[in-house]
């Protein structure tokens, strides 16, 4: 992978040389500043061929990590059921990468549950359409949004509710994918003991703000020790949750993106068997890269 201080070195070698060969071409430049300028090539020239050859090292890493990192959580998720909730418009490679981390780990994959742009309820008939689905009539799309993530927090957690999420999905305000070759009803989601894993980052359709944040939050306190709230890289969406109000009931990791932050992933679920959260990752408020060894 060339960088872009790889480039600029480069540059920079280039117009020394050409400095140099003014220099000497040059009868009005003393031997002491052509001395001077080709000491200041050679040096570049050295910092181009460190580079390149840290650069190559880096990548050399980045296999390592990314062969062995499912080595590191195989088995630690015996038959655990773990359903994902990410939000439509995000990187979906990660997601995609942690998954085949939770395969490896053992963990019963319920599926994905996608929320999508509809949500934003930038139309008329789509909040119509939500309101009725969910029995609240003449409702803003603020208030809407707010009774979506709690209804569905509360049915999942047997309130006696309805679930909302089939006829979410007929209405194409959610999409369900089921796991690769299994055939699931949506409205058999989720299961009992089941672990919720909901990731977003800054590219999702719905502000994290407005949909991802308040759900995370709902469903930790519908569901203590058992929310993991993950994000490829940075911290805007866990980064609130975990200064929020549910902070002491779920657990965050701020790189899934990268193979620290799958194994940390798996392993943050792997302690909410043991009701034990925490803040993981390199972002603002993480207490650890990975949680303590047991």
């Amino acid at each position: 992978m060339v960088t872009f201080r790889f480039h600029l070195l480069s540059l920079t070698a280039v117009f020394l040389a050409l400095a140099v060969g003014i220099a000497i071409g040059a009868t009005v430049v003393d031997q002491a500043t052509v001395d001077v300028l080709q000491r200041r090539l050679k040096t570049v020239q050295e910092n181009v061929a460190r580079t390149d050859k840290l650069q190559s090292q880096v990548d050399e890493w980045k296999r390592f990590s990314d062969q062995a990192a499912d080595e590191l959580v195989e088995g630690r998720l015996p038959q655990q059921p773990v359903l994902v909730v990410g939000v439509r418009g995000m990187d979906r490679l990660p997601v995609e990468r942690f998954r085949q981390s939770l395969a490896r780990a053992g963990a019963l994959l319920e599926g994905t549950v996608w929320f999508t742009s509809k949500l934003k309820l930038d139309k008329a008939d789509d909040v119509a359409s939500l309101a009725e689905i969910l029995g609240v009539p003449n409702g803003r799309p603020d208030e809407l949004r707010r009774a979506l993530v709690g209804r569905l927090a509360s049915s999942w957690a047997g309130s006696g509710e309805t679930n909302p999420l089939p006829r979410l999905v007929e209405s194409s305000f959610v999409e369900y994918e089921s796991p690769q070759g299994i055939d699931i009803d949506p409205a058999t989601v989720p299961r009992i003991e089941t672990k919720f894993v909901v990731v977003s980052d800054e590219r999702a359709d719905v502000a994290n703000e407005q949909l991802a944040i308040p759900f995370a939050t709902q469903l930790a306190k519908s569901f203590p020790a058992r929310v993991l709230a993950a994000e490829p890289a940075g911290a805007l969406f866990v980064g609130p949750l975990r200064q929020g109000e549910a902070s002491n009931a779920l657990s965050t990791v701020d790189n899934v993106g990268d193979f620290r932050g799958r194994v940390a992933a798996v392993l943050a679920l792997q302690d909410l068997a043991n009701k034990k959260v925490g803040h993981y990752g390199d972002g603002p408020h993480a207490s650890r890269l990975v949680p303590e060894p047991a």
